[in-house]
């Protein structure tokens, strides 16, 4: 088979490019946003430029609309040849995952663990409590040369907190508390999924999956990893050293150290402006290192110059860029067995 390139893309609110739930799904008119001048069809212009000069076979897509219609819409008016999967769940920003047509079947394969509520501590006391992702995984199973190729879409809770930047200045100890919830949020999140990566490889030791998204999470320890949970989400994800047999593998790290970021935001809790992060991941199961179906040496990329020529001046606004994270992509070969 031909190469395939396997994309990660958050298209930041795709939801207010179109009319609102309650009214027929259709493009949204240009119209004022959160102070500024909004036309959804520009915004969404460039991100379909950007996501076809990537020419990804898969593309994994978070915060996508909230009706199948809208990212139909989208494919038919600005990215054509795609065969859309939107996840049921996720509220106002949907994941959603794009198969080239012709590529093969695929078939989207609810997973029960990823829709059943389960224990966590999110407040960080002794008491456990039911807690439900804030938007379940979203798994879609693509037929590539006889093997399943299984994509898990992610995007894990938020971090964010309301004009935290205020509150971090005036009252840093309800800010903290508000933080570490979220992060205990994400860690549980995270952990779910591991639980579920674990059991799916040790049933299949070459089973082909690929974990996808924007994990709200970086590598190394952010202050609050560092300083109160003395853990990284991302690692969760890849797996325990005990048990390196089940272990991903992280795609992105076959990027320049220097040009290992998705997303530049200002920290004001680490007081640093213009902070490059690494939001969006892609992990690599074992069963990809070997086989009939593998990753590409070397082929983990983060799309800087694509990402870059759909922006317009400094891309403050909405509309003048394409999203607000780079993607990123991994490419999948038949080898030798």
């Amino acid at each position: 088979m031909p190469k395939l390139r396997v994309v990660s893309a958050n298209l930041e609110w795709m939801n207010r490019w179109f009319t609102p739930d309650p009214q027929p799904p259709t493009w949204r008119q240009p119209y004022q946003s959160e102070g500024e001048w909004l036309d959804p069809q520009e915004a969404a212009g460039r991100a379909a430029r950007m996501l076809q000069a990537i020419d990804g076979d898969v593309i994994a897509i978070q915060e996508g609309p909230s009706r199948p219609a809208e990212l139909q819409l989208f494919l038919e008016d600005h990215l054509p040849g795609y065969q859309p999967f939107l996840s049921a769940s996720g509220g106002q920003q949907k994941l959603g995952v794009l198969v080239r047509e012709g590529l093969g079947a695929a078939v989207a394969a609810p997973e029960p663990i990823f829709s059943s509520p389960w224990s966590a501590a999110i407040l960080g006391g002794p008491i456990l409590a039911p807690y439900s992702f804030t938007r379940p995984p979203f798994v879609v199973d693509v037929t590539v040369a006889g093997r399943t190729l299984k994509i898990i879409a992610l995007h894990l809770k938020s971090n964010f907190i309301n004009n935290g930047q205020h509150l971090w200045n005036t009252n840093r100890e309800e800010y903290v508390v508000e933080a570490l919830k979220d992060r205990r949020r994400i860690s549980t999140e995270a952990m779910r999924v591991r639980r579920y990566l674990d059991t799916l490889v040790t049933a299949d030791p070459q089973a082909k999956c690929l974990v996808l998204g924007d994990l709200n999470d970086g590598p190394g320890r952010d202050y609050f990893e560092e300083n109160y949970l003395s853990h990284n989400v991302t690692d969760i994800l890849l797996g325990s050293g005990y048990e390196p047999e089940l272990n991903f593998t992280h795609a992105q790290h076959d990027v320049a150290k220097d040009d290992r970021y998705t997303a530049v935001f200002d920290d004001f809790v680490e007081g640093v402006k213009n902070a490059r992060l690494l939001l969006d991941h892609i992990l690599v199961s074992p069963g990809l290192a070997t086989g009939t179906v593998r990753k590409v040496p070397k082929s983990g990329s983060i799309h800087h110059a694509e990402w870059a020529s759909q922006v317009q001046g400094n891309g403050e606004r909405r509309m003048d860029r394409p999203s607000d994270h780079r993607p990123v992509s991994v490419q999948i070969t038949q080898g030798q067995g």
